[in-house]
Order: structure tokens, then C-alpha cells, then sequence
């Protein structure tokens, strides 16, 4: 090994010393504080403060009661009166805000922050409460009434553990200070025993925070978990709606497709033959549009169907309306309990707005500008699923349109008009 390296050796030893030792700090802290969960886990962890809140300061009301009744002959009564009131007043004042916060039902993280600082500061004062009970006792209580004093707090911790530990924050605040003034009351007593019993209340006192600690970690796990499923799940749902929404779209002009045209007719069918009324069916073809395609390019004819099925969608006026793409230049209007004269009214309307429209098309045989053929079919369905003969009467009145000069709409009656404007009669 050269000199060089033997110093850059010496010089790269207190780095990764120091690294390492930066790494074991880090670890040492993660396994003894919880970390910081997102906002969303945090306010779920707030909300479960609050829903288990009038349980807890109810149970802390009736232990309360229940320990002056315990230690009224061995304490001063005007005291211990004191304390109660002051244990009560608290959690009366607790009681309100969880009645205030599920009234409010904030949502924003401002506001979940600031519900969480009020429950804090008010588990806070609830454990100096707890742990001025301490300053009641005396070495020279009955053994009984000492464990039941030991008894009232390793309960109070107990109960906190599972109500506050899921914000910990919270569980620290209520748990430290009957902890500490335990742990103090008992290390001021030399008497024999103490000091077992103060090491075994040490013990506890350890266990329940890593116990907390643990919880506190499963519960915020659970809820990251619970959000993510439920994040999946939303996604799965928009993807599931939109591929529904391209499974039954035309992609070119966003008009429902061959496909979805005839699941709605089959089923529009079967509903007017129950209610036997009239519906209509309007096939609308292109005229001359291979013709247009040659003359002016794809990408302008794409543009063209655009533009026709932007026309056909405002004539679909009703929600039950349905226009749709179901060949090249072929299009469809579903219309429910729309008798023919109706029907005719809005193919009358389409001929005559397309025509204002004046999309020009010089390679047309009709005339010079984009023009359209319409197919009426009315009927009253006599048999259910048999909406093919509604397209087969709506195909065969397009092929009369077409055959009597194209630019017009003609129905079963045989009526027919140009461009909207004018009547014409089918050849």
C-alpha cells in the first residue's frame, strides 16, 4: 500500500465513523419515537381520538367517583371533593368539544391539527389530574388501599393505551404525568418492599410505552393500508369506467358506437313493447363521401364526420336520445315514444342545419356543399327482441332516400323533403 493511500485511509476513518454512527442514532430513534404518518393517516388517527372520546371521560368520571368513595375515610373530604370537581369539570369540558367536533365534522388540515392540539392539551390536563391523586397517599395507608391506589393507575394507563395510543402524541400527554408522580411517590417511601415495588412499576411503565408504541405503529399501518386499498380501488373504478366509456364511444366522434347503438335499441324495443308506443329510428348517411374523402384528403373527411356528429348530438335533445357511429359514414338517432311526424320534424331539422352548416364538397353529384340521407322507421314494437325489423324499415328508407336523389329524408309513409326546404317526392 503506498503512503497516498495509507492517508487517504487515516482521513476516510472518522467519516465513516461518523456515518455509522449517524445510521445507529437514527435507528435508535425510529425504534423508540413513532414516525410521522401522512396527513390523511393523521386525521383518520384524530377522528378515532374523538369517536372513543365520550367513552373514555365517562369511564374517567365513574373511576373518579369511585376513588373518593375508596379513600374518604383516609383523606381530607374538602380535598378530595376538589379533585373530583376539578376531574369532573375537565371532563365535561372534554365531553363538549367531541360533541362540537362531531357537529363541525372538519375535514381540512388546518382545522383536524387544531382538534388534535385541543385533545391534546385536554388529555394533558386530565393526566395532571390523575396524578394528583398521588399527593393524597401515605406510607401509612392500609396495604389494601395502597394496591388499590396502584390498581387505579395501572388501570387508568391501561385504558389509555388503547384509546390514545393510536395518536400517540395523545397517549404521552395522559401518561406521563400519573406515571412520573407514581413513579416519584414511590421512590420518596423507604420503607421495605419499595423499592421492588418501585422497579416492578418502573417495569410497567416501560412495557406500556412500547406497547403503546407498537399499537400505535399497527394502527397506523392498518390505516395506510386501508387508504392505499381504497386509493387502488378508485383508480380500478375510473379505469373501469373509462375503458367502458371507449368500449362504447366512437373514438373518432365521440358518439356512442355500433355496438352500444344496438344494445339500446334492443332494449328501447323491449320497453315500448311493454308500454306498446311509438318509437323512431333515423338512419343518416353520408352523401357522395368517398367522393369528399379523394378530394379533399382522410384528415378532412375525419374532420367532416366530426362536424356531422357534433350536428346529430344537438338533436339528440332528450336524455333518452341517443345519436351514434355505426359504419364509415353512417349514423344513427334512437328516438323513444317519437311518433313519424316527429321523427320527420328533427330529420327535417338536421337536412336544414347541415345545409346552413355549407361544408363544401365540390366532388358531390347532388350539389355543392355536404349533404345527407335519412331513413325513418316508426314503430310499435308487436314482440319483444325483434328490433331488427325497426333496422331493416329504416335501411330500406335510407336506400329510397338515396335512390330519389339523396339530400332528403324519407319515412314509411313515403314523404320526402330536400334539404329541408323544399318537398320532394320519392322515385
Amino acid at each position: 500500500m503506498t503512503e497516498a493511500s495509507r492517508m487517504m485511509k487515516r482521513l476516510s476513518l472518522p467519516g465513516v465513523y461518523y456515518n455509522a454512527k449517524h445510521r445507529i442514532n437514527n435507528r435508535m430513534m425510529i425504534s423508540l419515537f413513532p414516525a410521522k404518518p401522512n396527513m390523511q393517516v393523521r386525521a383518520a388517527q384524530i377522528r378515532m381520538l374523538y369517536e372513543q372520546g365520550n367513552t373514555i371521560q365517562l369511564l374517567g368520571i365513574l373511576t373518579g367517583i369511585l376513588a373518593v368513595i375508596m379513600f374518604w375515610d383516609l383523606c381530607d373530604h374538602g380535598m378530595l371533593l376538589l379533585w373530583l370537581s376539578a376531574h369532573i369539570v375537565v371532563s365535561a369540558l372534554r365531553l363538549g368539544l367531541n360533541a362540537q367536533f362531531a357537529r363541525r365534522r372538519p375535514s381540512s388540515a388546518r382545522a383536524m391539527q387544531k382538534w388534535a392540539k385541543l385533545y391534546v392539551a385536554g388529555t394533558f390536563i386530565a393526566g395532571l389530574i390523575w396524578a394528583c391523586l398521588c399527593l393524597f397517599y401515605a406510607a401509612t395507608w392500609p396495604a389494601s388501599y395502597q394496591l388499590i391506589l396502584f390498581a387505579i393507575y395501572t388501570g387508568i394507563i391501561s385504558a389509555s393505551y388503547s384509546t390514545h395510543s393510536p395518536y400517540f402524541v395523545a397517549y404521552l400527554s395522559f401518561y406521563i404525568p400519573p406515571a412520573g408522580f407514581l413513579a416519584y411517590t414511590l421512590l420518596q417511601q423507604h420503607a421495605e418492599g419499595f423499592r421492588t415495588l418501585t422497579a416492578l412499576v418502573a417495569i410497567y411503565i416501560a412495557v406500556m410505552y412500547f406497547s403503546a408504541l407498537r399499537y400505535h405503529r399497527s394502527v397506523a399501518r392498518l390505516l395506510e393500508t386501508h387508504f392505499e386499498n381504497k386509493r387502488l380501488v378508485d383508480e380500478l373504478s375510473t379505469s373501469n369506467l373509462r375503458l367502458g366509456s371507449l368500449a362504447d364511444t366512437d373514438e373518432l366522434t365521440g358518439l356512442f358506437n355500433r355496438r352500444s347503438m344496438f344494445n339500446r335499441l334492443r332494449s328501447e324495443w323491449n320497453r315500448h313493447f311493454r308500454s306498446q308506443t311509438k318509437f323512431s329510428l333515423l338512419y343518416i348517411d353520408l352523401d357522395c363521401f368517398k367522393q369528399y374523402n379523394d378530394t379533399y384528403g382522410h384528415e378532412a373527411g375525419d374532420q367532416c364526420l366530426g362536424r356531422i356528429a357534433k350536428l346529430l348530438h344537438n338533436h339528440a335533445l332528450r336524455s333518452s336520445d341517443m345519436a351514434a357511429r355505426f359504419g364509415g359514414e353512417e349514423f344513427a338517432l334512437i328516438l323513444p315514444e317519437t311518433g313519424r311526424h316527429d321523427a320527420e320534424k328533427i330529420a327535417a331539422s338536421i337536412i336544414h342545419d347541415l345545409a346552413l352548416l355549407h361544408i363544401p364538397h365540390s366532388g358531390s353529384t347532388v350539389t355543392g356543399h355536404v349533404t345527407v340521407s335519412i331513413g325513418i322507421a316508426c314503430m310499435v314494437p308487436d314482440e319483444p327482441d325483434n328490433d331488427a325489423i325497426l333496422r331493416e324499415a329504416a335501411d330500406q328508407m335510407l336506400y329510397q332516400a338515396k335512390h330519389a336523389g339523396r339530400d332528403r329524408f324519407v319515412s314509411a309513409s313515403g314523404s320526402a323533403m330536400q334539404s329541408g326546404l323544399a318537398p320532394a317526392t320519392a322515385a
